[in-house]
């Protein structure tokens, strides 16, 4: 009986060649399913629950039997069907992501404003049109803050359940660029007013 075993998992379009060892505190030194789906795990990012793992058409299901019962060899192909997170955290994630791509249409509009402001801050604007254009250029500004503070509270009222690391990540990663996004508007709101002030004079 074998206590290691090199095979290739198929997951998706992703092809994974895995070393499955018996673990060393094990009793019986043979490989088994349940060797075969942690390995799997620790490649794939799928946790063991949420697999699927089928060899020649048939469903490795019972973690207790040894592998080579189960037909398999150096070298044997396992399809894996399953997900990296549960429906819950999938969920959770697909609100987080709705979030990322509002902040990143945000951060377009702010990159279209600073290259509108820097025209004005080298008088490539005439003053007339600088007088009209710079309140609507605060408004937006203001607007886009707005947005962004809307979206903190959204996240801040999402609720993740403990384990969905992922999610958890996510989140921190999506709130971190918002922060960054109004420490811009900050800096835009503050150099029109100083355009503002310029033009007054």
């Amino acid at each position: 009986m074998a206590a290691s075993m090199k095979l290739l998992i198929v997951h998706g379009s992703q092809k994974h060649s895995i070393d499955v060892c018996v673990p060393e505190d094990a009793e019986n030194r043979v490989v088994r399913v349940e060797h075969l789906a942690l390995a799997a795990w620790k490649a794939t990012g799928v946790p063991v629950q949420n697999q699927r793992l089928i060899y020649k058409g048939k469903s490795l299901k019972d973690p207790e039997k040894t592998l080579e019962e189960m037909g398999l060899k150096d070298g044997a192909k396992v399809m894996m069907i399953g997900k990296k997170h549960n429906p819950e955290e999938e969920a959770e994630l697909k609100s987080l992501e709705e979030v990322d791509k509002a902040q990143e249409a945000v951060e377009k509009k702010l990159t279209g404003m600073s290259d509108e402001l820097e025209g004005m801050e080298k008088g490539f604007l005439e003053e007339p049109l600088m007088t009209e254009s710079l309140p609507k250029l605060e408004k937006r500004i203001g607007l886009s803050t707005e947005e962004l503070m809307k979206m903190l509270e959204r996240l801040d009222s999402t609720i993740i359940h403990e384990s969905h690391i992922d999610a958890k990540k996510k989140r921190k990663s999506v709130v971190q660029r918002i922060q960054v996004l109004l420490d811009r508007c900050d800096t835009l709101l503050t150099r029109t007013r100083q355009v503002k002030t310029k033009s007054t004079l």
